[in-house]
C-alpha cells in the first residue's frame, strides 16, 4: 500500500470514552467512523461507507491511542482478525449509492486508560484493478 494515500485523521473526544470522526470522502466514497473505549480495555467500532460507484472497500489499517501529547501509547486490537491483521477493519462497498455499516469489537490495554487522550484513524479507499 502507498502511504501517500492513507489519511490520517484525528478523533473528536465526546463523554468519557467516547470518539468519533469527522466524515473522510475520497474518489466519491465517504466514510464515518465512531469508537467507544471503556476502562477495561474493550472497545466498540462503528463505521459507515457510501460510495458512488461498486466495488470498493474503506480499509482501516489501524485505530492508534494517543496520549496528552499527542504521542501513539497503543492501538486497538479487533477481537477477530482481518486477513491475519488484529488491528485492520475492512468495510467493503458492492453496490453504487448503498450504505454499509460495519460493527467490531476491539481490545487495548486497560493501563493505558488513566493516559488515553485522543484516537487516530489510518484509512485507505481501495478500488478493484480494472
Amino acid at each position: 500500500m502507498d502511504s501517500s494515500v492513507i489519511i490520517e485523521a484525528l478523533g473528536t473526544a465526546g463523554p468519557p470514552g467516547r470518539y468519533r470522526w469527522d466524515p473522510l470522502s475520497r474518489d466519491g466514497s465517504t466514510l464515518t467512523a465512531a469508537c467507544e473505549l471503556a476502562p477495561d480495555g474493550t472497545a466498540a467500532f462503528d463505521a459507515t461507507a457510501t460510495a458512488d460507484r461498486p466495488g470498493g472497500a474503506w480499509v482501516i489499517w489501524h485505530v492508534d491511542l494517543l496520549d496528552r501529547d499527542g504521542f501513539i501509547i497503543g492501538s486497538l486490537a479487533r477481537e477477530s482478525p482481518v486477513d491475519g491483521d488484529w488491528r485492520k477493519f475492512v468495510l467493503p462497498m458492492p453496490r453504487p449509492r448503498a450504505r454499509y455499516r460495519a460493527q467490531a469489537r476491539a481490545t487495548f490495554d486497560a493501563s493505558l486508560w488513566p493516559s488515553l487522550e485522543r484516537l487516530k484513524l489510518y484509512a485507505s479507499l481501495a478500488r478493484p484493478v480494472r
